[in-house]
């Protein structure tokens, strides 16, 4: 499963609502991909990484030298390969 996150604002509202929560339950192999400085990443990302069903095979993060984007909150990125501990 390929997890991305919206850049929309975080809002009040829960962003997972109970079907993504479950697809992260029962997969074998979790891909997240997002950047940490959005809100919705920053609050969502560690709460799955943290799960104790699921075990971390790697994480590493990735800055985009791209002039356009240097400044914005999408020049950095962070991945994490997650897999099912059952």
């Amino acid at each position: 499963m390929l997890l991305g996150y919206s850049p929309k604002p975080y809002r009040s509202r829960e962003p997972f609502g109970q079907p993504p929560s479950s697809m992260i339950s029962n997969a074998h192999v979790v891909v997240i991909d997002h950047a940490p400085e959005l809100d919705r990443a920053a609050s969502q990302a560690p709460s799955i990484v943290e799960r104790r069903t699921i075990s971390v095979r790697c994480s590493f993060e990735l800055v985009v030298g791209d002039e356009e984007i240097a400044d914005t909150p999408f020049a950095s990125r962070c991945f994490y390969v997650l897999h099912s501990s059952n």
